[in-house]
């Protein structure tokens, strides 16, 4: 059985070097691009590698010493394949905390957000060119939130960063406690999302799997999980490249024996792609309080 590590975003040969260090098992590595040194580098683990490109998927599998391709392709067309652009992170965070935060101007934008005033006025033309935020006499603001919710859903390309999944036989919320407290960057250095998440502000549903984000990778090996495919994973554990997956600076923290929470709208796309037939009615549910939240700090 593979431990399996995915990721939004491409990764070095260093990041590949820190996995193999945590991962003395062999690990599935699925990227949506991959240099040559990556390549190399996995193969040197003995490990297995699977790349998307253009709707396909591309690399080599590791199994019993025997290497199998997997839809090869030559070298000169992965060249010719489009290098992912850059995610405009602080754009989406900057949209997160204008519906957290209606009427906030951009120099208390800039401090939210975590980037320069310059920047802040580009993300918001950017965000202002799809209706989504307009200015008013105090401060800028998120006009209709339900369009903003419905466009993040939509276009929303995820955290990025590097996951991996892992499966136990305790409740998933069970599972986040421990994780919790196997954590050793704090509760600044854990967020919950999904599920979990969800049934703590707009209970619903029984929760069926824990999505934890953390600032560091977690050996879960010690503390009773298993490597898992993504499945018959009861818990998806992800180190982010997106700062915005963390709550807000003037959002309260956890209280003693709480779950320190991900931001709102993160919690809100989790909870969307998560297992289950009634993840419609948990989402619209989650949507409403996350609406009538908005709508009491803007009056």
């Amino acid at each position: 059985m593979f431990t399996v590590v995915a990721t939004t975003a491409p990764l070095h040969p260093g990041d590949i070097a820190v996995l193999t260090g945590r991962h003395p098992e062999a690990c599935l590595v699925i990227v949506p691009t991959a240099t040559s040194a990556v390549r190399g580098a996995v193969e040197r683990a003995n490990w297995s590698l699977l790349v998307g490109a253009e709707q396909q998927v591309e690399g080599f599998l590791n199994i019993g010493g025997r290497r199998i391709a997997v839809n090869g392709r030559g070298a000169g067309d992965r060249r010719r394949g489009v290098r992912p652009g850059r995610v405009p992170w602080g754009t989406y965070t900057l949209l997160r905390r204008l519906v957290d935060r209606p009427m906030a101007t951009q120099q208390e934008l800039a401090r939210l957000v975590g980037i320069s005033q310059p920047r802040v006025s580009q993300a918001l033309r950017a965000l202002g060119e799809h209706g989504l935020v307009c200015r008013a006499s105090t401060g800028w603001q998120v006009p209709d939130v339900e369009q903003a919710l419905r466009w993040w859903l939509r276009n929303y390309p995820g955290p990025g960063g590097i996951t991996t999944f892992w499966y136990s036989l305790d409740p998933p919320r069970e599972q986040a406690y421990a994780i919790a407290a196997l954590n050793e960057h704090g509760p600044a250095g854990l967020a919950v999302s999904g599920d979990i998440a969800a049934d703590l502000l707009a209970p619903w549903r029984s929760p069926q799997r824990a999505v934890l984000y953390t600032r560091g990778g977690l050996d879960l090996t010690e503390t009773g999980f298993t490597p898992a495919g993504e499945e018959e994973a009861t818990l998806e554990l992800t180190v982010p490249r997106d700062p915005g997956v963390w709550a807000g600076l003037d959002l309260p923290g956890p209280g003693a024996g709480e779950l320190p929470l991900a931001d709102p709208m993160q919690i809100l796309w989790d909870l969307n792609r998560a297992p289950g037939t009634d993840v419609e009615e948990a989402v619209e549910r989650l949507w409403n309080v996350m609406l009538r939240q908005q709508r009491g700090r803007a009056a």
